[in-house]
């Protein structure tokens, strides 16, 4: 079952009832940020007025956790999306068949967490946390 995709990486749950093979990689922890961003003006002898400049740009963090068992290579996919983050790509975050904004998202910034490292330095289990800008 596809749940959304991001950067040409599609998050989905997946299992062969045959094989008894599956494939999970899935956001957790998904949350976001917008607003509108204001500007005060100080005026003599009488309250500041509040002038609306604009919205912010959206924001989202995630999670991936990243596990052999469950069918992904942890080391390919944290260093496929740092590559993307440090060379600026931007693409549609998609959660439930529709973009979160109608503009591209971008990785401003990419984190991660080697929790089991087996001989010979394989990476077997990672935590990856994304955050995403929206990119006009």
């Amino acid at each position: 079952m596809t749940v959304g995709s991001f950067m040409g990486k599609t998050f989905k749950v997946y299992e062969d009832v045959r094989t008894h093979k599956r494939k999970i990689f899935t956001p957790s922890n998904l949350s976001g940020s917008t607003g509108a961003d204001f500007a005060t003006h100080d005026r003599a002898g009488k309250k500041a007025r509040t002038q609306y400049l604009g919205p912010k740009l959206r924001e989202y963090s995630f999670d991936l956790l990243l596990r052999q068992q469950d069918g992904v290579n942890p080391r390919k996919l944290k260093d496929f999306f740092q590559k993307k983050s440090e060379k600026g790509k931007a693409d549609y975050f998609i959660i439930g068949g529709k973009p979160l904004s109608s503009h591209r998202f971008v990785i401003t910034d990419v984190s991660d967490e080697w929790d089991v490292v087996m001989l010979a330095g394989v990476l077997v289990e990672c935590k990856i946390t994304l955050k995403l800008q929206e990119y006009l």
